[in-house]
């Protein structure tokens, strides 16, 4: 199963935001897994400091 358009977007977004390059003030977050849902094909990302988050198939995601 491959992720849609707007979650590859979404993907890129949240990536962007964990990784410190668009808010310097914040403490760079690690990103250890991403994963996609093959029952329900949301993607499931873990990032630093327990940190999960779950890209639905719209492109939204929600901590």
């Amino acid at each position: 199963m491959e992720p849609t358009n707007s979650q590859t977007q979404a993907l890129y977004r949240l990536c962007y935001r964990l990784t410190n390059a668009i808010y310097p003030g914040w403490q760079y977050k690690s990103i250890e897994l991403i994963r996609i849902d093959e029952r329900t094909g949301n993607l499931y990302v873990l990032a630093g400091n327990n940190l999960e988050f779950e890209i639905k198939r719209t492109g939204g995601y929600e901590p």
